[in-house]
C-alpha cells in the first residue's frame, strides 16, 4: 500500500506559527508603550530643567522668584497668566516657549492632557524665596518634586 504524499502544511505546524508571531506582536506592543512613557517623561524633565534654570535666572537678575504668570510671560507685573503686561523681565528669564505645558495642580488627568509641570513659588508676593517644580514621571506613573531656592 503506498501512501499519497501531501502538500502544505498540518493544522498544528500552522498553529505553533500564529503562536509564534502572537508572542512577537505582544513583545513589541509592549515594548512599544514602554519606549513612549520613557519619551514622554523625558520631555517633562527637560521641561522642569527648562523652569528650574529660567526662575534661578530670574532670582538672580531680580532677587526674587517670579509668579507662574511671570515666568510664562516674562513681564514684570502681567495682569493675568495669558496677557502680557507691565515692564518687560530680564530677557535671560524668557522661555524659549511660552506655550510650555504648565498647569496649577499636577495629576494623572492632567499629565495625559499634556499638562506635564507644576511650578509654585514660596514665600509671599512679591519676594518669592523660592520655587516648588513638579514633572510628571510617566513611567513611574506619578509626579517628581523639586525645589529651588528657600521653600
Amino acid at each position: 500500500m503506498k501512501w499519497a504524499s501531501k502538500d502544505g502544511f498540518t493544522i498544528v505546524e500552522l498553529l505553533v506559527v500564529v503562536v509564534v508571531i502572537a508572542i512577537l506582536a505582544a513583545i513589541t506592543i509592549v515594548s512599544y508603550n514602554g519606549i513612549q512613557d520613557r519619551a514622554k517623561t523625558s520631555r517633562s524633565l527637560s521641561t522642569a530643567d527648562q523652569v528650574r534654570t529660567k526662575a534661578s535666572a530670574w532670582n538672580a537678575l531680580q532677587s526674587s522668584y517670579p509668579d507662574l504668570a511671570q515666568l510664562r510671560t516674562n513681564s514684570l507685573s502681567p495682569p493675568d497668566i495669558d496677557t502680557a503686561g507691565g515692564a518687560a523681565g530680564p530677557i535671560e528669564a524668557k522661555l524659549s516657549s511660552p506655550n510650555v505645558a504648565m498647569g496649577a495642580t499636577l495629576d494623572v488627568t492632567r499629565a495625559n492632557n499634556g499638562d506635564t509641570v507644576y511650578y509654585a513659588p514660596c514665600g509671599t508676593y512679591p519676594t518669592f524665596t523660592g520655587a516648588t517644580i513638579m514633572y510628571w514621571d510617566y513611567t513611574l506613573k506619578q509626579s517628581v518634586t523639586t525645589t529651588i531656592g528657600a521653600c
